[in-house]
């Protein structure tokens, strides 16, 4: 086994090895795999939609750069969201991926933006906010739980781009 199949059962079974160090089974892969790509299993940040909103009427070109799989994009349709974005880069499909730069500079040139015009926001220190910088894009950290108070290009929410880059809040 190979590819996502391969990657998802690597991860489950580590998850299923810290909760109790038992095994993962066919049937528990496959209810967790259809769980997980089932839109519904997925949650949205209240801050999402109404940020997504104000940038995209001050039209900003947005974009995901992800490490996930394929079903990203399907995903993003079916939850509403894919309307805001102008491309969707995902790992499993680029066939690189954060924090490597290549992913960046795709991701930039189909937006027709220049690295060092581009704005990553992300929540891994590691991936997005060092990976974007080395790619020569500016890069804010989204820091939800508050633990990187060293980093000074960071944010609490995603409400507080638009005052940021439009000058008008979100919603």
């Amino acid at each position: 086994m190979s590819g996502e199949p391969a990657f998802w059962r690597g991860f489950l079974t580590r998850v299923r090895g810290l909760l109790d160090g038992g095994p993962l089974s066919e049937d528990a892969f496959a209810n967790l795999a259809r769980h997980f790509g089932e839109p519904s299993s997925w949650a949205v940040y209240p801050d999402v939609l109404p940020t997504l909103d104000a940038l995209t009427a001050g039209e900003l070109p947005l974009a995901i750069v992800s490490n996930w799989d394929s079903q990203l994009p399907r995903l993003l349709e079916r939850r509403g969201l894919a309307r805001y974005f102008r491309t969707v880069s995902v790992s499993a499909i680029e066939e690189t991926g954060k924090p490597g730069a290549e992913i960046f500079r795709r991701t930039c040139q189909r937006l027709g933006v220049a690295a060092g015009e581009a704005l990553h926001v992300g929540d891994s220190l590691r991936d997005d906010y060092d990976g974007a910088r080395a790619a020569g894009l500016r890069a804010v950290l989204l820091d939800r739980r508050r633990e990187h108070g060293h980093v000074a290009d960071r944010i609490a929410s995603l409400s507080e781009l638009p005052p940021r880059l439009l000058g008008v809040s979100a919603g």
